[in-house]
């Protein structure tokens, strides 16, 4: 993937998220990697944090995820249950795609038994573009039931993904997070994991929120209008502006929803270099 600068224009040469992951699985070195869990200190104020909660986490199949929720698994045993999101594709039905997920080689080379795993890990059919995450009634009941802590890490990360479809992805998606979350009776805390060149035509980029001519609620009503996607595509340069893809806009507005419900919730953004 090419990735030019604001100002320089120069092109870097930036592997997905995938290539990463697929080069981590096959680096046989990973295999001979030292343990050192008796040495963890098994009572600091995050495993406190931690302690008899329970998880919701979308995007947890993705790489992020993965290390997200095996991290989680090592250093905080006592977490009662992780509810992932998962949703069907390339014709596997959920099942199937939550035995491949268990499977992974990152749950075995980080000495996460199975026992763990099947009492710990529980796989939700959903999608986030779609309406309620996809989530059916009984599910999103048991959420705002059980959960106390969120991580919200779903997204579209392909830069040319088509408008429509980013939008509800990365922005869409926060929303309907947003109003489940809003219900959950034991709220802690609501992660939403964006990017660090969600403000990238700044030059000095703080960490704060900024202003941008278009709300998140425009596009909504936008992408979810009767106007044909032809259409939408045809303008979507005029709309981005200043970001260089759909992936930076669509994070750069879902920050923008998340400013305006910010005191609302207990949630906060996270933005790795990805």
């Amino acid at each position: 993937m090419v990735y030019h600068l604001d100002s320089t224009q120069k092109s870097l040469q930036v592997p997905e998220v995938k290539e990463i992951s697929q080069k981590f699985n096959n680096n046989d070195k990973v295999k001979h990697v030292k343990y050192y869990e008796d040495k963890i200190d098994k009572n600091t104020t995050l495993q406190q944090f931690y302690n008899g909660q329970t998880l919701f986490i979308t995007g947890g199949t993705g790489f992020l995820g993965k290390i997200l929720i095996v991290k989680l698994l090592r250093c905080c045993p006592n977490i009662t249950r992780i509810y992932v999101l998962i949703r069907e594709k390339k014709g596997k039905i959920i099942d199937e795609r939550i035995h491949d997920f268990l499977a992974d080689s990152v749950f075995t080379r980080m000495r996460i038994s199975k026992s763990m795993q099947n009492k710990k890990i529980v796989g939700l059919r959903g999608d986030v573009s779609l309406p309620q995450l996809g989530l059916s009634d009984a599910d999103i009941a048991l959420l705002k039931e059980e959960v106390s802590i969120v991580f919200h890490m779903a997204a579209t990360v392909r830069f040319d993904e088509k408008l429509k479809q980013a939008a509800a992805t990365n922005v869409q998606s926060i929303a309907s997070m947003i109003e489940l979350c809003k219900d959950m009776e034991h709220l802690k805390s609501l992660v939403h994991v964006s990017t660090a060149y969600a403000n990238c035509f700044v030059r000095n980029v703080e960490e704060r929120f900024y202003d941008y001519s278009l709300k998140y609620h425009h596009l909504l009503k936008l992408v979810n209008t009767f106007i044909s996607e032809d259409i939408i595509n045809a303008i979507t340069p005029q709309l981005i502006d200043y970001w260089p893809n759909t992936y930076t806009f669509t994070k750069a507005l879902a920050a923008d929803l998340i400013r305006t419900e910010k005191k609302s919730l207990p949630m906060g953004i996270f933005r790795p270099g990805m």
